[in-house]
């Protein structure tokens, strides 16, 4: 063998490591990190796409889509909660391996702390979002109260048919969003929990993440009160829809009643 063949051999091995464990591990927290710095851009499309209301048509998918970004972000972190722990077991380590430690850590955090405000902004748009829906539908009901004093049996009874079919849709959108921000808050309270454990490994390392903690159990009320506007929304169209009826009924029976004076007389 040649001393050429003998340094292309020596240049195909792996370096040498006194810990390939350790090295293993932050090499797959690293791969990790990356598929959630790349979710986070797909997730900050989501949520810029709903807040320029350009396509304000397609909201509903969008939001079906962020909802899946963020179940899908949210695994990721727990994966990388189990591997923090495991880094951190390491005790002997030389520097290098030290600063790689408090990297990934401090990598850690900072997607975190990104992924946390792209849920409140996500959070505050899908309740804007349903404001907007429940002033239009307001608005809607509104109106067809006043054109059923002026219109004739046949045409209420056909724009009846049509609002029906739009009522029935607009509801069943709120309660989609109504859903969506309920699952918003099952993963808030699952991060929650990867928080608490990153906050003990960090203060391990001179670091606190208090406020971390503090800002999502802050979104964690505000999504509880976000679910509890809606159900309230989807009781007042419940009552709207009611007195509409009623007025219907009444003037169909104003219709007869003139029909029969009209006959019998």
């Amino acid at each position: 063998m040649s001393f050429r063949d003998l340094d292309v051999d020596l240049e195909a091995q792996k370096p040498f490591s006194d810990s390939p464990e350790f090295d293993n591990l932050t090499e797959e927290a690293s791969n990790l990190l990356l598929d959630v710095n790349n979710n986070l851009v797909t997730l900050k499309r989501f949520v810029n796409s709903l807040q320029s209301r350009k396509d304000i048509k397609n909201a509903s998918n969008l939001n079906s889509k962020s909802v899946k970004s963020i179940e899908s972000i949210t695994d990721l972190f727990k994966q990388l909660s189990l591997l923090s722990r495991q880094i951190n077991r390491f005790e002997e380590l030389n520097p290098s391996q030290t600063f790689t430690k408090d990297k990934v850590t401090r990598e850690i955090k900072v997607s975190l702390l990104e992924f946390q405000s792209l849920q409140e902004k996500y959070t505050t748009l899908t309740k804007t979002l349903n404001e907007e829906a429940q002033t239009a539908l307001d608005e809607e009901q509104e109106a067809a109260g006043s054109e059923l004093q002026h219109a004739n049996q046949d045409l209420v009874l056909e724009r009846d048919v049509i609002n029906n079919e739009e009522f029935v849709y607009q509801q069943n959108l709120i309660r989609e969003r109504e859903e969506e921000i309920q699952n918003i808050e099952h993963g808030i309270s699952e991060l929650n929990e990867i928080f608490t454990d990153l906050g003990a490994i960090v203060r391990e390392q001179g670091t606190m993440v208090d406020n971390i903690e503090s800002n999502i159990y802050d979104i964690s009320q505000s999504t509880k009160s976000a679910a509890g506007e809606l159900t309230k929304a989807l009781n007042y169209q419940r009552r709207s829809r009611s007195k509409s009826f009623c007025l219907l009924t009444i003037l169909v029976v104003i219709l007869v009643v003139v029909l029969l004076g009209i006959f019998l007389g």
